[in-house]
């Protein structure tokens, strides 16, 4: 099996804060991985390790079997506040990402813009834009320059309940069949299982380390509005909920 991102036992430190200690975890090419835990368990510490934002303090990353060192150019990163320019139009949000890599991306940019659903919306401004229209923007932002790996960090967790769904569903809908890997991080258990194939519980920090790894064996494609009242969903989460109400209440005490 080939892995897209591997952690070897990462340990990193902010100053005297030990966020992450002795992690390791290898996420499979094609995979759809969730990691859950409590806030400040440092779930978004090891995203920006995964992009390379930073370097572990000790511990070794790699990105499809080359040590990362630097920018992780294979992969691309939503985070949880958009990252659009607001003097640019839709269009030119889009297209931004491959015109700094030297490409020309004119029908590619309304390809997407049509495949997220924002047809007719090329050159509206972010600020004329709802916050799911503004997501949609920031997916097409990402998928146009076809990174292998893409890296989510708390992308929908703003959005109301029902434009939440929808977007669920589009982001499986673009990952299905892509072949790329997708890293996402949430504190929603129920989105995590709904989304993935596998699901890892990192434990309350300081030095968070992975505290359960779960297969989501969910027949795929899944519908998203029904998902949760299917029984084996329902299994899944108590079982993985033991483990995390866990993390959630040592958390609570520290």
């Amino acid at each position: 099996m080939e892995f897209a991102l591997e952690f070897e036992n990462i340990s990193h430190r902010f100053g005297d804060y030990h966020a992450v200690e002795g992690v390791s975890l290898q996420i499979p090419e094609g995979a759809f991985y969730s990691l859950v835990g409590p806030s400040g368990c440092g779930k978004s510490t090891l995203l920006n390790i995964a992009a390379g934002l930073f370097a572990p303090t000790s511990g070794v990353s790699r990105a499809l079997s080359t040590p990362l060192d630097g920018i992780n150019k294979r992969a691309g990163y939503m985070f949880q506040q958009d990252a659009l320019m607001p003097w640019k139009t839709v269009f030119e949000n889009i297209t931004l990402g491959p015109q700094l890599r030297g490409r020309e991306a004119t029908g590619e940019a309304m390809d997407w813009i049509k495949r997220v659903g924002l047809d007719g919306f090329a050159h509206h401004y972010p600020s004329q834009l709802s916050g799911g229209m503004r997501k949609r923007v920031a997916m097409a932002q990402t998928w146009i320059n076809s990174p292998e790996i893409i890296l989510m960090d708390e992308p929908f967790g703003a959005l109301d309940v029902h434009t939440r769904l929808r977007m669920e569903s589009e982001i499986l809908s673009l990952w299905t069949g892509s072949g790329k890997t997708v890293l996402f991080i949430t504190h929603d258990l129920e989105e995590a299982i709904a989304l993935s194939d596998r699901v890892a519980i990192l434990s309350a920090g300081p030095g968070s380390r992975i505290a359960g790894i779960f297969d989501v064996n969910l027949p795929r494609p899944r519908n998203l509005i029904d998902i949760r009242t299917d029984p084996g969903f329902h299994e899944l989460y108590s079982k993985i909920w033991i483990s995390l109400r866990e993390e959630v209440l040592k958390s609570y005490e520290r």
